[in-house]
């Protein structure tokens, strides 16, 4: 059975790695768009008026909206966008290619709980998938 320092580890591990997963999730979305003209706002610690810890679990460490796309934009473009923090899940992909040591394998508890955490922050949201399916048609409303 594990020690109460290992699981203190281990949760600390998922985390550290669940709030820059989700970050780095909301920041890729802007990868695509930065080479168009659309205009967006990234803030950090958006609504400032509560806790920082509130803030994080409800809200997101990360805001980023986008406020226009211009209409000569592809559409491709918006999908790619939207489906860009599927980046997030390369790390297992390469795990199960054999091209990454396999953390779990390894008995690493750390690198297994990073590796699936890491995993499900690239996982598309409803608002993602609903670009993706519908991708500038939803300008339009």
């Amino acid at each position: 059975m594990p020690d109460a320092l290992h699981l203190v580890t281990l949760g600390t591990v998922l985390v550290v790695t669940l709030a820059l997963g989700v970050c780095v999730h909301e920041l890729l979305h802007l990868v695509p768009l930065s080479f168009t003209d659309a205009e967006y706002t990234v803030s950090v610690l958006p609504d400032a008026g509560e806790s920082a810890l509130q803030n994080a679990v409800t809200g997101g460490l990360v805001r980023v909206e986008i406020a226009h796309v211009p209409d000569s934009t592809p559409d491709w473009v918006l999908r790619v966008a939207a489906l860009l923090p599927v980046l997030l899940a390369l790390p297992l992909a390469l795990v199960l290619a054999g091209l990454l040591p396999n953390p779990i394998a390894g008995g690493d508890h750390a690198g297994t709980v990073a590796l699936v955490a890491l995993t499900g922050c690239g996982l598309p949201s409803p608002a993602d998938w609903s670009v993706v399916w519908y991708g500038a048609d939803l300008a339009e409303d």
